[in-house]
């Protein structure tokens, strides 16, 4: 990567940083941090409280693409077994690939059960795709994993002059990117001083998070006129 174009679209980012529009992203992660609990006896409304927002939903609702809400009827209908997924994909020391793909097969199995059944509103698919995924983990474990977003990845590695673009989804890559990008932006202070300040809102984030590489990939995106 060219640190030099690293470093001068950091500066740009900075200059537009305060008026980012993903700021609710560090609220939903405080918000998971508190309500999530896998022990919780009722395992619908956790997972329902865990993924809030009073202002942006687009993540996990939107027309066409509802994630959230095929998932509780998958809790309802089967929650030993998403009780089961869940405890998979946050296992850190288990490959991440295989913890995507094997989270994807038994959505894969709930929603063939739920078609079976003839149940009602009947869903095409279960939208549990890379990007909700990504969500769960970042939301989970949040210095560790950031959302994926393909185009945006690879858009941003083709500006930083990388040779080997991602031509197929590569989240593992991606984390390792993030984080290092997330150090970069560090060493700017003046970053890091409006940083401080969006997150005096005590409803946001306060730890170590990976939301401000992915935010600012986001924003590189969002430049060439794409919208996420």
């Amino acid at each position: 990567m060219n640190l030099q174009i690293i470093q001068e679209s950091i500066t740009g980012y900075t200059a537009a940083f305060l008026n980012r529009p993903h700021a609710h992203l560090w609220a939903v992660q405080q918000q998971f941090q508190a309500s999530w609990d896998l022990q919780a006896i009722d395992l619908a409304d956790m997972f329902d409280r865990s993924l809030q927002s009073d202002v942006n939903r687009r993540m996990w609702s939107r027309e066409g693409y509802q994630p959230k809400e095929i998932m509780l009827l998958f809790i309802r209908l089967e929650p030993h077994l998403v009780h089961t997924m869940f405890l998979d994909l946050f296992r850190k020391d288990k490959d991440l690939q295989g913890r995507i793909s094997r989270f994807q097969h038994h959505a894969d199995e709930l929603l063939q059960h739920y078609q079976d059944k003839g149940l009602k509103p009947a869903y095409a698919g279960h939208d549990q795709d890379l990007q909700i995924i990504s969500l769960y983990l970042a939301l989970r474990y949040p210095a560790d994993y950031a959302p994926y977003h393909h185009a945006a990845f690879v858009h941003a590695m083709s500006l930083f002059r990388v040779r080997e673009l991602p031509i197929v989804p590569d989240p593992d890559r991606w984390m390792k990117v993030a984080r290092t990008l997330l150090n970069l932006m560090k060493k700017n202070d003046d970053l890091m001083d409006r940083y401080a300040q969006f997150r005096r809102d005590p409803r946001f984030f306060q730890e170590d998070t990976l939301l401000l590489a992915w935010d600012f990939v986001q924003w590189l995106w969002n430049k060439n006129g794409s919208a996420y």
